[in-house]
């Protein structure tokens, strides 16, 4: 298992990434996302602060204020619950909605939208307590819960430490109107809450540096596995229509470029298209600048005909010149015959 372990040495294919992410495999921090839950929790419990006030207000009034007239029935007493539980619905709702699209924008933000249905697939062996047994005791639970225990004390000896520091305003407060010592709390709740947070992003940095190093050393391949993975691709339907498709659109972006600065293009007419060029100053021949069949072909045809270059007709020397002249080639003796009756033809029309 060690030596498996050591011989994946090579970075995870894309495919291979990708079989990971449709198995539901991708690399979050949980950090990250309490992080910024938090830090959304505290914006929004400070934007709702005046409404959490006034219904906290009006819940008071309610209870308190309405003692003597309040029914003591069961009608009355739940007409009273369902009332003030509404009241508390309007002043947290805008707070977990905030701590909520925070939670699922970190998420997305980390891994994209990710619905895999690998997770929700039916396993007996979810139910066996003894593998649930080793799940709670394997390296990656107790680093879980090591990381959470470091976080817990990170967070508890600062607000030790801040609350040290506020002892002496924490000792005045007897002397203090109830307005003063709410005021001081805040302030003091405030200040934690600020540190906690700048901690807690430090934290989920560093845990999202190490869940993606960890999330590619996982995917990690042999050298082998590399190699059978490049074989199947090449095998896959699929992949070589995608790369045939790329590879078309790429000489037809070529061929644009190319053909409009042909003297001639040769057809057959319909199977087979050839751009000849001569330059007698820079050329001892006449060659082949572009050619193609069938899509090609007809591609070749429209492009010249956009940019005036003559298209003649001659089966045998199409189908000649594209089989025996590469792309960039001077054409063969044997067909100087042919190519300088088809140039003469094309000079004689320009000059027209």
């Amino acid at each position: 298992m060690s030596d498996d372990k050591h011989s994946k040495t090579e970075k995870p294919t894309s495919k291979k990434i990708s079989d990971a992410k449709s198995k539901g495999q991708v690399a979050r921090s949980r950090e990250m996302t309490s992080a910024f839950t938090l830090i959304a929790a505290m914006i929004g419990l400070y934007a709702s602060s005046g409404l959490i006030l006034k219904t906290l207000q009006g819940t008071m009034r309610d209870i308190f204020g309405g003692l003597a007239t309040i029914e003591v029935t069961p009608g009355g007493v739940h007409h009273l619950m369902m009332k003030e539980f509404g009241n508390l619905a309007i002043m947290v709702a805008p707070f977990m909605l905030v701590c909520l699209i925070a939670g699922m924008a970190v998420e997305i933000g980390q891994g994209g939208i990710n619905l895999s249905s690998e997770k929700l697939k039916f396993d007996l062996g979810r139910l066996n307590p003894v593998q649930g047994v080793s799940r709670l005791f394997n390296k990656d639970s107790v680093f879980e819960v090591a990381k959470s225990f470091m976080k817990m004390a990170i967070v508890g000896y600062m607000a030790y430490k801040i609350l040290a520091e506020e002892m002496e305003g924490i000792v005045f407060l007897v002397d203090q109107d109830l307005q003063g010592i709410l005021l001081f709390i805040g302030h003091l709740a405030f200040k934690i809450v600020l540190h906690t947070c700048g901690v807690l992003i430090l934290l989920a940095v560093l845990d999202l540096a190490f869940v993606k190093w960890r999330f590619t050393e996982n995917l990690k391949m042999t050298k082998q596995e590399v190699k059978d993975e490049h074989k199947n691709s090449e095998g896959d339907p699929a992949i070589k229509g995608k790369q045939r498709q790329k590879a078309f659109q790429m000489a037809r972006r070529r061929m644009r470029q190319i053909v409009p600065t042909a003297d001639v293009v040769v057809t057959n007419p319909t199977h087979y298209a050839v751009a000849l060029k001569y330059d007698r100053f820079k050329m001892s021949a006449p060659m082949v600048i572009f050619k193609g069949v069938d899509e090609m072909a007809l591609q070749i045809k429209i492009v010249a005909r956009e940019n005036g270059v003559t298209l003649v007709e001659n089966r045998f020397l199409a189908r000649e010149l594209h089989a025996q002249v590469d792309e960039g080639g001077e054409i063969p003796e044997g067909l100087y015959a042919a190519v300088a009756e088809i140039l003469a033809y094309v000079y004689s029309l320009k000059k027209r």
